[in-house]
């Protein structure tokens, strides 16, 4: 016997589902709701983003809860929105183009852009995202609404969120 029938032994992993997935992520935080976002997730998901300068060393996250801190954190001072562009997938690998806005709660200054992902999956759940924003411009807009520095360089630890 096989074991029990799960999600990915009932929906393989191909470019409709990968996209599904991806889809979900965006939505989720469209919509506002961290808890889907991280739903999408696998528990030990890698994350990075690149950092503003080429000498910088990228923003590096490392599991659900570093990522549920990072989301919780920018979503407290930002509402925004992500759509997918474009999406493709080859070889278990998803690379997408995604417009996206950012709108501060408290002042109503908004940064539209787009950036790039490469997602990699684990069964139905990322477990590995690369993103790549302009990241000057992104950063320059987190300084203007006053984002806490650890959101644009690195993922706070628990410890370290809670402090500030």
């Amino acid at each position: 016997m096989e074991g029990p029938l799960t999600p990915e032994k009932r929906m393989p992993l191909n470019y409709e589902t990968a996209k599904a997935v991806v889809d979900e992520a965006h939505r989720a935080w469209s919509a506002g709701d961290i808890d889907a976002v991280l739903r999408t997730y696998a528990d030990d998901i890698w994350f990075q983003r690149n950092a503003e300068q080429a000498s910088a060393p990228p923003l590096v996250i490392h599991g659900k809860s570093e990522m549920e801190t990072f989301l919780r954190g920018i979503a407290s001072k930002v509402s925004g929105m992500a759509v997918l562009e474009s999406f493709q997938f080859h070889s278990g690998i998803g690379r997408s183009r995604v417009s996206y806005f950012l709108t501060d709660r408290e002042t109503g200054q908004t940064l539209s852009a787009t950036y790039r992902q490469i997602i990699m999956f684990r069964g139905l759940q990322i477990s590995r995202m690369e993103q790549f924003h302009d990241a000057a411009r992104l950063s320059a807009f987190f300084r203007l609404i006053e984002v806490p520095v650890f959101y644009r360089e690195s993922a706070p630890s628990k410890a370290e969120a809670e402090e500030s």
